[in-house]
């Protein structure tokens, strides 16, 4: 899709010195054809690496190290050190990664997601955040003697807390608002 509306561009481009620019046609045919050609396998074997304009390269399961990340370019070390570029491989193509190749490379995004299922992030009053599960944070909140401010799904402890404290707050409102109408130099 990307190489078409590069060539529809180009077109526009062209037009205005057909003569001169002819050439900027071949530019979205190299991309395309790229595009098509660059690929990563990853195999009973191990992982394949395709090029579009070098051939290809293969790292064996005995030989590699780990999967790295730099900016979006995706490699693969080997335990000699040497990083084979992985084409059309992302960060999110980890889950799907950790499936071809049968756990050997292991999936740090589900892995995070799972472990902060059902927790809360509290900042803090020095602005650090820290992750803890609800009964953690209604622990901590009551070994401060501080209200709880979340609402949750279900009934715990912590709910009375808070309608407790927002009752409160309403009946202060109130009353300043009776207090506010009732004098007279607050009145214009």
């Amino acid at each position: 899709m990307g190489a078409v509306v590069f060539g529809l561009i180009s077109l526009l481009v062209i037009g205005a010195a057909p003569q001169y620019l002819f050439w900027l046609l071949a530019l979205p045919v190299i991309f395309g054809y790229w595009v098509l050609k660059s690929s990563t396998i990853v195999d009973e074997q191990g992982i394949t690496a395709n090029y579009a304009f070098k051939g290809k390269k293969v790292v064996a399961w005995e030989d590699l190290a780990g999967i790295g990340f730099k900016g979006a370019r995706t490699f693969a070390r080997t335990t000699s050190d040497a990083e084979v570029t992985l084409p059309g491989v992302t960060f999110n193509s980890l889950p799907r990664l950790e499936a071809a190749s049968h756990g050997r490379i292991p999936d740090a995004i589900t892995a995070s997601k799972e472990a902060a299922d059902g927790k809360v992030v509290v900042v803090q009053e020095d602005g650090y955040s820290v992750m803890m599960s609800k009964e953690e944070y209604l622990e901590r909140q009551k070994a401060l003697g501080k209200p709880v401010q979340l609402n949750f799904d279900d009934d715990t402890d912590g709910n009375t807390t808070q309608t407790e404290s927002v009752e409160s707050q309403e009946t202060g409102q109130a009353a300043s608002e009776t207090s506010h109408r009732d004098n007279p130099a607050s009145q214009h």
